[in-house]
């Protein structure tokens, strides 16, 4: 196949855009005679026809759309321009015959199926969406049309074949179908391993090669194919089906690329009590600035506290400052962070009854946060170890606050709970591992001041003189350069740290020994 066609031609062109049109009978100008091997005279075009442009680029998108480059969204592009040329070169054709016609309406299906499948790349709640039966039929759908089209396509070269009294070889139709068959069997595989893929890929070539000699036997047996008025051309519907992915996805990643919190005016306690709970705590050294973040339900657990135990510790998200220190014989390189926007508290609160603790890690920024897409807190409670000495009571509570024209708006994390998830499948050299973690997750809003939340949760002395040991890592997402949208969370459970270009972890522990155990 001479790639530089399609390359150096316009392949968008429609009938409109071209000055020129050659009929049947002006093809037939550049046609000059050849002696094959028999003796016998062949008809040899000395320009590029219509027809092999158009079976050409309709091979090359099929090429294209098997191509899984995995970089520069390549894995995403390369396919979506491969339907389309196909969609282009079908449209010229599904005049000719009752199967192109067939298979350019499959294309066009593709090509609405694919746009979706893009833009549902910028929701973050889009698992939900593929767990509908609507979405999994769609998904059968996907699956089917490429068979299809190639089918349509294969089918509609052999009738015109059989109107000039020349046959195809119907074997590529079974190829197709056990290649197809051989596909589906391999996505149902855990692992099929490279040498199977780089077989499987040359298994497709071969196919296409097949149906090139096809296209290559009806243009010599006479077939010629006439631009077909359209009022529309191939260029301005290729641009329109980009022109529309690309506004499904910002509309997508505005309104569906963060979490729809439903916040709330923070009202005063309605228990009379609170107030004398908040001024025992703070007596004995509880913050009072997180005290006024607590929900009321948490505030009185806390009645008669007996201690308080704080860290608190401030967090850079910038990159810093470099500091160069020249000195007799050598330059030392350091860095240092005048803006620490993030502040982790970890609080331990021994309640009322001996040995039952209430632990509350809090956050809070100091300074705007930048890009507020999603967030999340991962928690390993101090009760997590099984042998430890410390038992789970209660259960998980939290909320997250932000601040507008010095009235507090609060709201329940978008999701709190306790979850099992593989972990390690982005390290290279460790295999994947099941672990299991307490996530919240949130957005913050665009101008909300003072952004700040806390996750709380009891547990009960075991055994004496164990460490309260309890971490909490922190996920900003601080980049909205990402495709397909990842939330926080999700980043953590594939084990990213603070090299990640969109997302930056912090880690904190609440490490103390309760007072009055060695």
């Amino acid at each position: 196949m001479d790639t530089r066609i399609w390359m150096q031609e316009s392949f968008w062109e429609s009938a409109e855009e071209q000055s020129v049109k050659d009929s049947p009978q002006e093809n037939a100008g550049h046609l000059s005679i050849d002696q094959n091997e028999n003796g016998g005279n062949k008809l040899v075009d000395q320009k590029t026809s219509l027809w092999q442009q158009t079976y050409e680029n309709i091979l090359v998108g099929m090429g294209f759309c098997v191509i899984k480059l995995n970089f520069l969204l390549l894995y995403y592009i390369l396919p979506f321009i491969g339907i389309l040329m196909i969609f282009a070169g079908l449209r010229k054709l599904k005049q000719e015959d009752k199967w192109f016609k067939a298979g350019y309406a499959a294309a066009a299906i593709n090509v609405v199926i694919t746009m979706i499948s893009i833009v549902s790349g910028t929701f973050i709640n889009r698992r939900q969406i593929y767990d509908t039966y609507i979405w999994q039929f769609m998904l059968l759908w996907a699956f089917a049309l490429p068979l299809i089209i190639a089918s349509c396509f294969f089918c509609g070269m052999q009738t015109e074949l059989k109107k000039r009294e020349k046959e195809a070889d119907n074997k590529i139709l079974i190829h197709l179908v056990i290649w197809y068959a051989v596909i589906i069997l391999l996505m149902n595989m855990n692992d099929s391993g490279w040498i199977i893929g780089i077989a499987v890929l040359a298994t497709y070539i071969g196919i296409l090669v097949e149906l090139k000699h096809t296209a290559e036997d009806l243009e010599k047996a006479g077939y010629v194919l006439e631009e077909p008025p359209m009022r529309v051309s191939n260029g301005k519907c290729a641009a329109g089906a980009v022109v529309l992915t690309v506004a499904g996805l910002v509309i997508g990643t505005i309104f569906f690329g963060s979490y729809h919190m439903k916040w709330n005016e923070v009202k005063a306690p309605q228990d009379p009590a609170c107030e004398e709970i908040k001024t025992h705590l703070v007596s004995i050294g509880f913050p009072e600035d997180i005290l006024d973040d607590l929900k009321e339900e948490d505030l009185l657990a806390c009645k008669n506290a007996r201690q308080v135990r704080l860290q608190q510790t401030d967090y850079p998200i910038n990159d810093g400052e470099q500091i160069v220190t020249r000195s007799e014989g050598y330059t030392q390189y350091s860095r240092e962070y005048p803006h620490k926007e993030l502040r982790l508290s970890g609080i331990a609160v021994e309640l009322e009854q001996e040995g039952h603790w209430k632990i509350i890690h809090h956050f809070l920024w100091n300074e705007d946060p930048g890009f507020r897409g999603t967030e999340a807190l991962q928690l390993y409670p101090a009760c997590r170890e099984r042998n430890g000495g410390w038992l789970e009571e209660g259960e998980l509570t939290g909320q997250v606050l932000y601040n507008k024209k010095e009235i507090s708006y609060a709201a329940d994390y978008a999701s709190l709970e306790n979850e099992t998830y593989d972990m390690g499948q982005s390290w290279p050299f460790y295999e994947s591992r099941e672990t299991s973690s307490i996530f919240a997750e949130f957005s913050m809003p665009w101008r909300g001041e003072r952004c700040r939340g806390y996750v709380s949760y009891g547990i009960r002395e075991k055994e004496k003189d164990w460490w309260i040991d309890s971490w909490l890592n922190y996920t900003h997402q601080k980049s909205i350069l990402q495709y397909p949208v990842m939330t926080a969370a999700q980043n953590r459970k594939n084990g990213s740290w603070t090299d990640d270009p969109v997302f930056i972890t912090m880690q904190d522990a609440l490490q103390v020994l309760p007072e009055g155990e060695v």
